[in-house]
Order: structure tokens, then sequence, then C-alpha cells
């Protein structure tokens, strides 16, 4: 909201943002803070992913039904959501935008998630434990649904 706001009233725009603006500091400081924003996450999974080596005995039933909803149900809905949403109008033919639409519904948990549940110190180790499989799991799960959205992308 900040940025929109500074974005948005050009007199604030010019004071902070440009080669010549008299309070470029500020905006060089909140690159510069934002530049080590990746980092810090991928360091706060790999630290979750290794907890979750060491994680609490979770039920391995628990767990691959988490694997199963998030690979296999969760894209299946998807492709009806989007299939729906190209019928009714909301989203344009595009293949590319198609593919990208689709994908979401693939992925892996955000690593946000894992940022969240060390934040409020609940549910930390069983968060890890499920990140580690999903994670672990996610590279044939792309593959496969990358193959096949692809090739129904290309069908449209």
């Amino acid at each position: 909201i900040v940025g929109f706001s500074i974005g948005l009233i050009p007199q604030i725009r010019k004071a902070l943002i440009g080669d010549g603006a008299p309070l470029r500091v500020v905006q060089d400081t909140a690159s510069l803070l934002g530049d080590g924003a990746i980092p810090i996450l991928t360091l706060i999974i790999g630290g979750n992913l290794l907890k979750g080596l060491r994680g609490p005995g979770m039920q391995k039933s628990l767990v691959v039904g988490i694997i199963i909803v998030r690979y296999v149900a969760l894209p299946l809905i998807g492709i009806l959501v989007i299939k729906g949403a190209l019928k009714l109008g909301l989203v344009h033919s595009d293949p590319l935008y198609l593919f990208v639409l689709l994908l979401q519904f693939s992925l892996p948990p955000a690593m946000n998630i894992g940022t969240m549940t060390q934040l409020f110190g609940a549910g930390e180790k069983e968060c890890s434990v499920i990140m580690l499989w999903t994670y672990a799991f996610a590279s044939v799960s792309l593959t496969f649904w990358s193959a096949f959205f692809m090739w129904l992308v290309a069908r449209v």
C-alpha cells in the first residue's frame, strides 16, 4: 500500500524515485533490504526441511493424503476451474496464459507457510514434515503436470 501510494502521487514519486531524486537514499535502502528477502527465505525453508527429517511421528497416511490432495486432486480441480472460466469467457484463450493458470494448481506449498509457523510457534514441526515430503515429490509432480497441461493447452 505504501509503494502504491508513493507511485500514485507524482510529487512523492519524484522525490523518492530516480537518479536525481533528493530522497533517493530511501529507495536505495528499501531495495537493499528487499534484495535480502529471497536468500533469507531460502535459509528458513532449508532449516524447516531439516527439521522435517527429525520431525514428530506424524501418521504416514496423513502425509500421503496431503500429497495426494496437493498433487492429484488440486490439479484436477484446477483443470475444471480453468475450463469453466474459459467457457464463461472469464479468461482469454491464450495458451501461455492458460498454462500459467493451470500450473498454479500443481505447485508445492509456499515458503511463507513455514515462515508463519515459525513466527507464531504453532505447528512448526508438523509443517516441516509436510513441507519436506511435498517438496520431495514436487519434481515428479511438476514434470508430469507440466507435460499434461502443455498437451491440454495445445488442444484448446
